[in-house]
């Protein structure tokens, strides 16, 4: 007979946890990000406890500094600090509702993915390695746009950046929109003219900066909304699967 794997514990959760396999067909979501785990993960021994971890969620550091937040150490917390039970990623602009690294004196919080993206990385569409930035490249209030998406990317989001060739993306892969006439190319040298200025000026035939700035917020407010939505479903699912096993157990 088999002998059972060891049980280890972690500070976000009551019960033993133990090392598992996670396969796509499993559709589990990490209780420490909120992502979707496959591969190498920890779940609850308690067959009635739906708990998994990725490992690298196990295995985060407790306390930690980076450059984006170079005047406090930033601290894993397992839940938001806040009565909403979610929180505002100052990395993306995305809402979450598991970890987060937070710094108490300023409400800084970062996801546990952002905070481990790399200072440099490679993006398919652009031949150069594009440098993480922690707040917009443009000075002077111009308006940074997104050059996969061409959605306004806010001042203080960090992002993906090409100086030689004026080239910006989100800091999280985006998808493309087909479009009736494609849009300009831009990093083959010569003014890319991507930054608008918020005065109503606009270098790209986009509209104006003020319409833009209206279909930003209308666009984060709708966002919030569904995530919001979302969250709470996760939250209703959850709280039947568990009803479901305990009658179950009572039949």
């Amino acid at each position: 007979m088999a002998s059972r794997k060891p049980s280890v514990r972690h500070p976000s959760h009551s019960h033993p946890l133990r090392s598992h396999k996670a396969q796509a067909e499993e559709e589990i979501i990490c209780s420490g990000c909120d992502l979707d785990l496959i591969g190498a993960a920890f779940k609850c021994t308690k067959s009635e406890c739906d708990y998994f971890l990725h490992k690298s969620c196990f295995d985060l550091h407790r306390e930690t500094r980076h450059k984006a937040h170079p005047d406090h150490s930033l601290t894993l917390l397992y839940s938001p600090p806040y009565e909403s039970s979610t929180y505002e990623c100052s990395a993306c602009g995305e809402y979450g509702s598991g970890f987060v690294y937070n710094c108490s004196i300023c409400q800084y919080d970062l996801h546990v993915g952002c905070i481990s993206m790399p200072e440099s990385e490679e993006r398919q569409g652009h031949a150069h390695p594009l440098t993480l930035l922690y707040c917009s490249p443009y000075p002077n209030g111009l308006i940074f746009h997104c050059d996969v998406c061409h959605d306004t990317v806010p001042d203080h989001h960090w992002s993906y950046y090409c100086k030689e060739c004026d080239y910006g993306t989100h800091l999280h892969s985006c998808a493309v929109e087909e479009e009736e006439e494609e849009a300009p190319k831009r990093g083959g040298g010569g003014g890319s003219g991507r930054g608008s200025a918020s005065n109503g000026g606009n270098k790209g035939g986009r509209g104006s900066a003020n319409s833009e700035l209206a279909a930003m917020l209308e666009a984060q407010r709708e966002m919030e909304k569904m995530q919001i939505e979302l969250h709470m479903e996760m939250q209703r699912a959850k709280i039947a699967k568990k009803a479901r096993k305990a009658c179950l157990k009572l039949i």
